[in-house]
């Protein structure tokens, strides 16, 4: 009996039969594997697994399907970027600011390219809303807690020469 692989870019799924494959709603353009196949394709490409999309209609022209597979930057469709991944940013905000939160922001960042060469364009966009907020939540509480110490130096100080 034969069996499939999938992948989303980033893991590979398998092995299934085809009846297993039918349930994991696998999209055209789903990068697919099986021993007698050689190399990934994409799953429109394999005459086997045409029943697969019957009655699901391509995506419209100029649309990514949301189960693209786009491992690397070269297959991008067009000139179509990335959103800003916010790592490095997130990365100064984490030593220079406050630990908790730009650990937050780094872990959305990392997401960021992962999901948009996935072909999950959407998650990208949040993934990079998400680390483009922490990041600044971590950056604010970096300067209200220097400007508080400081306002409690300068405090400390004048009490100081207040009573001396």
């Amino acid at each position: 009996m034969k069996k499939y692989f999938y992948t989303d870019g980033v893991t590979n799924f398998g092995p299934f039969t085809l009846e297993e494959l039918k349930e994991k709603h696998i999209s055209r353009d789903t990068m697919v594997w099986f021993q007698e196949l050689g190399e990934w394709k994409r799953a429109e490409t394999v005459s086997e697994l045409n029943e697969l999309f019957i009655l699901a209609p391509p995506p419209p022209p100029g649309v990514i399907a949301s189960g693209a597979n786009y491992t690397n930057k070269s297959s991008v469709p067009g000139d179509l970027k990335p959103p800003k991944t916010w790592l490095l940013e997130s990365i100064l905000a984490t030593l220079l600011c406050c630990l908790p939160f730009g650990i937050v922001g780094i872990v959305y960042a990392s997401k960021v390219e992962t999901r948009f060469y996935a072909g999950d364009l959407v998650g990208a966009v949040k993934a990079s809303s998400s680390a483009e907020t922490w990041t600044l939540v971590s950056l604010f509480f970096g300067l209200f807690g220097f400007l508080l110490f400081l306002g409690i130096a300068i405090f400390g100080t004048s009490l100081a020469f207040l009573f001396n």
